[in-house]
């Protein structure tokens, strides 16, 4: 039997989301007098702002799908829907959901003030990704400035491990801070969410460490921090982090690992995903994250560390949040500001008239407000107005 998610993948594939959910949304606005409507009412709609040939296709689409049956009657075709589409309207998975699905800003020092800026601005909290890695100093952690101005705006923080800093701070294979350290550490930047410390197979398996023993390793440090955390009372706030490297069923290995440590989806709630941050490999990804969903089930939310934002837009039905740095990196080394377009749903890249180098904390702010969340609004807004 064909289930939500293999026919929403049918459904959307590498398509633009927003025009499918106008035409879902229209075919059940249409069928609520009497079960059916037809392609010709759908097509004079003043609410359909899309060609007659592009509707033709996603009915196609619909119906190969399965959430809709096409019926021809003399020049126009009748429009009946599925069980599966009253599923999909009535009765949606909460990972399909709006809501459910936030995006974590990444990034310290000048990042923060600038999320600090459009905080004022517009006075919208953000949620934000702190990387614990950033603020060790060889010795201890260290709560910068930057962090005591982060709890003024922040609607959620989440402390991760740091793990990205093995690509050239930590020198050893292991990290310099133990659970205690980590988790006190979070603490105090008041943290409403705390990922396991974890090995990154994407940085570390290309400098000789296995498979097999960075998963043993990920779960090893996972145990010990939810112990320490259980100790402090903040058990709920843990989010144990999955790893693997070149197939799916490596993530489900470090799940099971976990599973023999009492550490499972029915304890927790909140899981992570790592080490898809660096593939370029699109098949792995969705495969990983959908394999994932399958197994946790609906009431599990996910969250992917570092997503590429190309391959977010072909996951994120199957995700509830996510982590992104790229409109740090795009100002901090190549100086750049990319807008958002809407219309084309792509980044414009800007560059000075003159050769001008403006500030970094003003290309941040433009990228942030104008780019990264303009884009992510913008992702969503076809699932706001289903």
């Amino acid at each position: 039997m064909l289930t939500l998610l293999d026919a929403l993948d049918k459904l959307f594939g590498n398509m633009k989301i927003k025009a499918w959910i106008e035409v879902l949304r229209l075919i059940y606005i249409e069928i609520k007098s009497n079960g059916y409507t037809y392609f010709s009412r759908i097509l004079e709609r003043r609410e359909y702002t899309g060609y007659k040939g592009s509707l033709k296709r996603i009915i196609v689409r619909l119906e190969k799908a399965g959430f809709i049956k096409c019926l021809r009657e003399n020049k126009d075709i009748r429009i009946v829907p599925t069980q599966l589409f009253y599923k999909l309207v009535e009765d949606p998975p909460q990972y399909i959901s709006s809501n459910g699905l936030k995006i974590f800003l990444a990034g310290h020092d000048t990042a923060i003030k600038a999320g600090y800026y459009y905080y004022r601005n517009t006075n919208t909290r953000l949620n934000w990704l702190v990387s614990a890695g950033e603020y060790w100093t060889g010795k201890k952690f260290r709560v910068g400035k930057d962090l005591i101005l982060l709890k003024k705006f922040a609607n959620e923080i989440f402390i991760d491990s740091g793990a990205q800093q093995f690509r050239g701070k930590f020198r050893r294979m292991e990290y310099p801070y133990d659970a205690s350290e980590y988790i006190n550490f979070a603490l105090k930047v008041n943290a409403q969410w705390i990922s396991t410390l974890d090995i990154p197979l994407d940085i570390l398996a290309t400098r000789g460490i296995s498979v097999n023993h960075a998963l043993e390793k990920t779960v090893e440090l996972g145990v010990n921090v939810i112990d320490f955390a259980e100790r402090r009372g903040i058990l709920d706030r843990l989010v144990p982090v999955l790893q693997g490297y070149d197939n799916a069923n490596q993530w489900l290995e470090c799940l099971d690992m976990y599973k023999e440590h009492g550490i499972t989806p029915q304890k927790f709630h909140y899981w992570g995903i790592g080490s898809l941050c660096i593939t370029r490999n699109i098949k792995l990804i969705r495969n990983v994250v959908k394999t994932l969903r399958n197994v946790l089930g609906n009431d599990v939310k996910l969250h992917v560390f570092g997503i590429n934002l190309k391959v977010l837009r072909k996951i994120f039905p199957y995700i509830n949040s996510y982590d992104t740095s790229t409109w740090v990196y795009w100002a901090k080394i190549d100086g750049a500001v990319l807008i958002w377009d809407s219309n084309k749903k792509r980044f414009v890249h800007l560059k000075s008239r003159r050769n001008y180098q403006y500030k970094t904390l003003d290309l941040m702010y433009l990228n942030l407000a104008y780019g990264i969340l303009k884009m992510h609004n913008d992702l969503l807004c076809g699932l706001n107005n289903r």
